[in-house]
């Protein structure tokens, strides 16, 4: 591997983690402050996530057609500015909507530099142990959320909400300067340099175990069988990954101290980049269909040990579980669309994918927090991540007996 390449993950490493670590997934730690602040609900507080989410997912879904080599660093430095920009700005609002209208602004910046620009330029540089080299980027998406959590709580204990939101600016800003400064190609061959494992996958192709396709399908089908069971697959995911950043909360409801949910997310993102880590490692083996199904089965049982057994002990590790969850939105997702639609279709199929997923984030956020509102408990949001992660396993499966009649272009798995 050249140094092209390490310098290309680097800067991929820090695009996710400012895009969702520090964007999205610290955020559970405001939604209580921010509240009881302002004197509103939770679910209110936390629409301001699901707006940010929704517009980068609008944004994102254009990108493959809005990035170019010679707009890459201006798009990137115009996300930070906006992402980093808009956030100090919340911490000056004085009223809810003005939280929202922000928000607005901060999802613009996040789609630009989120999921699927990191993985666009993923799979153009890198074709051999691609599920571990995504995993890995995908990974540093949680990191901000093990150490940030209970920093940025620290901070809402000592300072209050607002004096956090900027340390959330600053560190949005670090991240994302490996991209800015290191140098920076959307292929490798504009840099004059061949994709990493490109003498693999030439190897794969002479044994006839790959099917080199140059370009995408003329019309692609979104109301294909197979789409449609990857909406569903992506939305189930989507969904249950809106619960871990309530896991704060809900320790509170039902008579926890603060600092056992905080160190309930700080687990919970521990096990976000560990499951991501093992995903990425499971793939290259044994494809996304059943890395997905084993993740969704650890995803259940954290469920369960959350809703049965409330010792704290228990209730750490459950949280751990439950955060597998995030290796299926971040990096299942993104494999399992290169798996079933083939690489000259991913352009196509994963950018709807994203937004549905994003969208469907979205929503939960404040779904979660408003059920919550309406029931008193988080009870209810457990039940749903059960039937959801039960509903995806059968979808998976459905949809890779589907594909293994059909051959697209990519080294052939056995999933």
């Amino acid at each position: 591997m050249k140094s092209r390449h390490i310098f290309v993950l680097i800067a991929m490493c820090g695009l996710a983690a400012a895009s969702v670590g520090v964007t999205i997934n610290t955020a559970g730690v405001f939604y209580a402050p921010i509240a009881e602040s302002l004197g509103v609900g939770r679910g209110s507080a936390a629409m301001a996530v699901t707006v940010t989410s929704i517009i980068a997912s609008v944004i994102g879904m254009g990108i493959p057609k809005l990035i170019s080599e010679s707009n890459l660093k201006i798009m990137i430095i115009a996300a930070t500015v906006m992402l980093a920009g808009s956030t100090v700005l919340i911490s000056m609002s004085s009223s809810l909507w003005m939280i929202y209208l922000l928000s607005v602004v901060r999802g613009i910046g996040d789609g630009m530099i989120n999921f699927v620009l990191v993985t666009m330029i993923i799979n153009y540089w890198f074709y051999a142990k691609r599920g571990l080299f995504t995993s890995i980027v995908m990974s540093t998406s949680g990191i901000p959320g093990v150490i940030l959590s209970p920093v940025f709580s620290d901070i809402i204990n000592r300072s209050g909400w607002r004096t956090a939101f900027i340390w959330v600016a600053a560190c949005t800003l670090i991240c994302c300067l490996p991209a800015i400064l290191l140098p920076l190609t959307i292929r490798p061959e504009t840099a004059g340099i061949r994709p990493y494992g490109y003498e693999e996958f030439i190897r794969a192709k002479e044994a006839g175990r790959t099917n080199a396709i140059e370009s995408a399908t003329s019309r692609f089908n979104f109301f294909s069988v197979k789409f449609l069971l990857a909406v569903v697959i992506v939305s189930c995911a989507s969904i249950v990954a809106a619960v871990p950043s309530h896991l704060p909360g809900y320790a509170v409801s039902i008579g926890k101290a603060a600092s056992v949910g905080a160190l309930m997310l700080s687990v919970s993102m521990a096990f976000n980049i560990i499951s991501k880590l093992c995903f990425g490692v499971m793939n290259d083996r044994i494809g996304p269909s059943r890395s997905i199904i084993f993740m969704a089965s650890l995803n259940i049982a954290g469920i369960l040990m959350l809703l049965f057994i409330p010792q704290e002990i228990v209730m750490y590790l459950g949280s751990g579980l439950l955060a597998c969850v995030f290796s299926i939105g971040a990096v299942g997702n993104a494999m399992l669309a290169g798996y079933l639609f083939g690489m000259e279709n991913y352009a196509s199929a994963y950018p709807v994918l994203s937004f549905i997923g994003g969208l469907s984030n979205a929503a939960a956020a404040t779904m979660v927090g408003s059920l919550y509102d309406i029931t008193g408990s988080y009870a209810v949001n457990f039940w749903m991540a059960l039937g959801l992660q039960i509903l995806l396993i059968i979808c998976v499966a459905a949809a890779t007996s589907i594909r293994r009649k059909e051959r697209h272009s990519g080294i052939e798995t056995s999933a």
